[in-house]
């Protein structure tokens, strides 16, 4: 099922990895919306670059996970 593939997001350095269907959790966002045409996804290592802190990046996450 689509909604149970994973998703790896290095963000400054640090893989996070999570569900499609937890970042869809937040329409018309840019995590929402990650596809393999994007110029910041890695085919080869499978993931998606983001040059932000990745610690500001870990509550953002959490906030996709818990709405909290």
């Amino acid at each position: 099922m689509d909604t149970e593939h994973r998703v790896i997001l290095n963000v400054g350095g640090i893989r996070h990895e999570t569900y499609t269907h937890v970042l869809k959790k937040i329409p018309a966002t840019r995590l929402s919306r990650l596809t393999p045409n994007l110029a910041n996804y890695d085919p080869v290592l499978n993931e998606y670059f983001f040059d932000r802190h990745p610690g500001v990046f870990s509550m953002i996450l959490n906030y996709y996970r818990t709405g909290m």
